[in-house]
């Protein structure tokens, strides 16, 4: 019966597609955000954080993702497994892919994480968005 009236507000618009407001856990889906990453300033090691948006998992969440280039480039500003597969143990609230800035110079560049699929849950904010350098 629940379900039935989360897909009617839905559908009215008075729910937000994203999740019941009547959601509490441990009822909510697993949802697993990107979270965007700060300015890097230096060349060094980073983990991209993927996070569950309703709290720690009951069970395993496999996570894939994929880096795609904007203007920094894999390879010659920053490096990382092109793609891959991350899983938010059971309990955990949240994983991290790392990856590592190699060059910053005074121009500003970016590049993304983009989450490709979810194993025992769903995703939500899909990208994140991480920026190298420049001045501010």
């Amino acid at each position: 019966m629940k379900t039935i009236m989360v897909l009617l507000l839905l559908l009215l618009g008075i729910v937000p597609a994203h999740g019941a407001a009547d959601c509490q856990p441990p009822d909510c889906p697993v949802v697993v955000d990107a979270i965007d990453g700060p300015v890097h300033e230096s060349a060094d090691s980073y983990t991209a954080t993927l996070k569950l948006r309703n709290g720690p998992a009951k069970q395993d969440v496999e996570v894939g993702y994929r880096f795609v280039d904007g203007t920094a480039k894999l390879g010659e500003d920053y490096s990382a497994a092109p793609r891959g597969t991350v899983v938010i143990k059971a309990g955990a609230s949240q994983g991290g892919v790392p990856y590592k800035v190699i060059r910053v110079t005074g121009q500003e560049k970016k590049f993304t994480l983009e989450i490709t699929s979810v194993k025992q849950g769903q995703i939500g904010k899909r990208v994140a968005v991480f920026t190298i350098g420049g001045k501010r």
